[in-house]
């Protein structure tokens, strides 16, 4: 004779509870990795933007580097305007919202992204020292600030900023 064998298998109840679980475990993963996206996509707007400026600040510097006749209105101003190593007039400028370099009074051309905001009121500012090259001045040298914020996203609140940068002119004095 035959032994009647237990029945195998899960039953309905527990299959409801194990679903519903995993429906759970689901949900919060896909949260929190939907979380991280955004994140990740909000730090690669913010870091595109830097690497913006990042590259205005330092053409800044490299073409003011290799300038000379130096030009301000004062001593400390949001104009800058001096001669490249190829003979040309450069000024940079606040205009808009942006900095702005003009070549031989050509139409200004923005060199930082619209994202990036400068407030008219010192958010540019250069500094020059030592303008009439020789002995007594030195060399000529200019330290500018930029200061703003910067929105990758209209969803974002702004990031505000603060960079110093100069350069020293490189002529030889003799």
């Amino acid at each position: 004779m035959m032994k009647p064998q237990p029945m195998r298998g899960y039953t309905l109840l527990e299959m409801i509870v194990s679903v519903g679980l995993f429906s759970i475990v689901m949900l919060i993963a896909t949260a929190a990795y939907l979380t991280l996206i955004n994140m990740d996509r909000q730090t690669r707007a913010t870091s595109d933007l830097m690497t913006n400026l990042s590259f205005a600040v330092d053409s800044m510097s490299r073409s003011i580097r290799t300038g000379t006749d130096y030009c301000v209105a004062g001593c400390f101003t949001d104009s800058f305007s001096f001669i490249d190593s190829e003979g040309r007039q450069i000024i940079y400028e606040y205009e808009g919202g942006v900095i702005t370099r003009k070549i031989n009074g050509s139409t200004p051309l923005a060199i930082t992204d619209p994202r990036i905001t400068i407030p008219a009121t010192n958010g540019l500012r250069f500094y020059v020292w030592g303008k009439n090259s020789g002995p007594a001045d030195g060399q000529p040298r200019v330290t500018f600030t930029i200061q703003g914020s910067i929105t990758p996203d209209v969803n974002l609140d702004p990031v505000e900023f603060v960079i110093q940068s100069g350069a020293t002119q490189r002529a030889i004095d003799l």
